[in-house]
């Protein structure tokens, strides 16, 4: 006879496991529908070479009158390239539109009635549209941009094997805050009539405090100081540092591995409250 404790904790398990095979479906039917569309990522990628272009002349004007100094142009121009690679990850550009457009039009009462957390639907689709979107982009960019006629302005192999490993670590822990960040957007989006001040809100606060509209190496001490309180320091600006060799000291990367995760854990907690809060003063009218 198996003990209450060990039926308990199987269907614990399967409940877990169920969860996971629903979230991963949904995380599926996104991904599948989202890179159909080859030719929006051709544009896309030529539209991240220009960018890059321009930003890389822009930056070494900066590093050759002594801005940054501790940055060098290869370091940078890395940051630059890999920040372009993956763009659409820590973009808001690609957050899921049917999401804001149910939370407008009322269309959330159909996701309600489904037996599955609301949150991780959510979570699965952005994460769907966020991966198709890179996939197709990110190849691309690596491989042209790692070529030797490039020179110091090339994308840079990592510093070593250790450092990639960091870098892909960091990464997906990056992403995860990029998630929890575009969910707590979501949620703000249920309360209003409109989108666009909000979501141009949450989005103009990402892209100055992670570093993608400056590199956070330009910045002033005090202002990594302040950011480095906030969970923005930790997204995509570390991946990138860590990659290129900027960051480097093994216990500040732990460091920064480990608040990375208490900064998932609390955006998590704090996105899952307001969503249940807020989804149980809904009203949708209509019928």
């Amino acid at each position: 006879m198996m003990s209450s404790r060990k039926i308990k904790f199987l269907r614990n398990y399967i409940n877990v496991i169920q969860k996971i095979k629903i979230y991963l479906a949904y995380f599926r039917i996104k991904f599948l529908n989202e890179i159909q569309y080859k030719l929006a990522a051709f544009s896309g990628i030529l539209t991240q070479f220009a960018w890059g272009g321009m930003l890389i002349m822009l930056y070494t004007s900066f590093l050759n009158n002594g801005s940054a100094n501790t940055y060098t142009i290869p370091q940078m121009c890395t940051y630059i390239w890999l920040h372009q690679a993956f763009f659409l990850i820590f973009s808001f550009s690609s957050v899921d539109k049917d999401v804001i457009e149910m939370c407008r039009t009322g269309g959330i009462s159909i996701e309600l009635v489904k037996p599955v957390s609301l949150y991780y639907i959510w979570h699965a689709k952005t994460l769907g549209k966020k991966i198709a979107a890179v996939s197709l982009r990110a190849l691309p960019i690596f491989v042209i941009c790692a070529m030797p006629f490039f020179n110091q302005y090339r994308l840079t192999a990592p510093v070593n094997f250790g450092a990639f490993i960091l870098f892909l670590i960091t990464l997906i822990l990056s992403l995860g805050l990029i998630l929890a960040y575009v969910m707590i957007m979501y949620i703000a989006v249920m309360k209003a009539n409109t989108s666009q001040g909000i979501k141009l809100t949450f989005r103009l606060i990402m892209e100055f405090c992670t570093g993608a509209a400056i590199p956070i190496a330009f910045m002033p001490d005090y202002m990594v100081k302040i950011l480095k309180l906030t969970p923005f320091y930790y997204m995509e600006n570390v991946s990138f540092n860590i990659y290129n060799g900027y960051i480097a000291d093994g216990q500040e990367i732990f460091k920064i591995i480990v608040l990375q995760i208490l900064w998932l854990i609390v955006l998590t907690i704090l996105g899952k409250k307001l969503m249940n809060r807020q989804l149980s003063k809904i009203v949708v009218q209509g019928g």
